[in-house]
């Protein structure tokens, strides 16, 4: 879908929990744009207060003689992001829904003797909200038209505990790139580590898989991350789950496969014979669950 979006100029509204990384996903619809040399600026709607701060920070503004650029106009052939939409002011909100009809705006004046500055830039627009933004339409809160506008797509990104088949690859980058932050050698990470961290439910989502990463990674001097090198959090919740939780059918069969898979060192055909299954009756649950390749962080013990 990214790939799909990403030669146009459309709208973008990204869906989903805190931690998801909708940013990522924002960045990566404009470094396979058009616009990839040009910037990408993103904004906390939420991080402002008082929150009519924001609307300085987005348009500029010019006060006691001195102009100082927003956002939109850094942004000029790019880029802009806005996350946490759901909290812009409701003055914010109908001036930027002008802006997206003519991409024009009014640089804020200090002063009332200054003349009317009217900006025209050419940028695209990506918002994301961790909110159901038409139930904050329904509750008043949020204005529908600019709703309908920034609402052209829509890509809903899923919490990580219903995605677990993706946490290998996440590993492997957030360790290949920690090693190129600290010119370090890239870690590996044991099956055990890895079943640990498939097993746990993510509250945080990626941000909190990142964090874990991290964590182990400063943890040991050592080329393998280990169980015992994550959060002890992490592993107790993790035991203490196994002991009581019911698992889903599919969960149990996500999990029977990716042990299965280990024991054979992803030999499918070994798998196949294993299972007493056909080969097209074994692809088609690996391709269910995502689970067609190994990633090659993972080392067996």
């Amino acid at each position: 879908m990214i790939l799909n979006l990403a030669p146009t100029d459309v709208t973008v509204l990204i869906q989903g929990e805190n931690g998801t990384e909708k940013e990522s996903v924002a960045e990566s619809i404009h470094l396979h744009s058009s616009r990839r040399d040009r910037p990408f600026i993103a904004v906390n709607c939420a991080a402002y207060y008082p929150r009519s701060l924001l609307e300085r920070d987005l348009f500029g503004y010019e006060e006691n003689g001195s102009r100082q650029k927003g956002c939109l106009e850094k942004t000029d052939g790019g880029t802009i992001f806005l996350n946490e939409i759901d909290e812009m002011p409701p003055l914010s909100q109908i001036i930027l829904l002008k802006f997206l009809e003519t991409l024009e705006f009014e640089r804020p004046r200090g002063e009332a003797k200054v003349k009317v500055r009217i900006i025209k830039v050419n940028v695209r627009m990506i918002t994301a909200t961790g909110k159901d933004l038409k139930e904050e339409v329904e509750k008043g809160t949020f204005n529908e038209e600019l709703y309908h506008r920034l609402s052209i797509i829509n890509i809903y990104i899923p919490p990580l505990r219903q995605r677990k088949e993706d946490i290998p690859f996440w590993v492997e980058y957030f360790m290949e790139r920690l090693a190129a932050e600290n010119k370090g050698v890239v870690k590996r990470i044991t099956s055990k580590a890895m079943q640990f961290l498939m097993d746990y439910s993510w509250p945080g989502n990626v941000k909190e898989l990142e964090n874990t990463i991290q964590y182990a990674c400063l943890a040991t001097q050592d080329e393998f991350i280990d169980q015992d090198d994550l959060y002890p959090r992490l592993r107790d919740e993790v035991t203490r789950e196994e002991k009581g939780e019911i698992v889903s059918f599919e969960e149990n069969e996500k999990r029977f496969l990716l042990k299965i898979l280990r024991e054979e060192s992803w030999n499918k055909l070994q798998v196949a014979k294993k299972l007493k299954i056909s080969r097209s009756t074994l692809y088609s649950k690996l391709k269910k669950y995502n689970l067609m390749t190994e990633p090659s962080s993972v080392v067996e013990e």
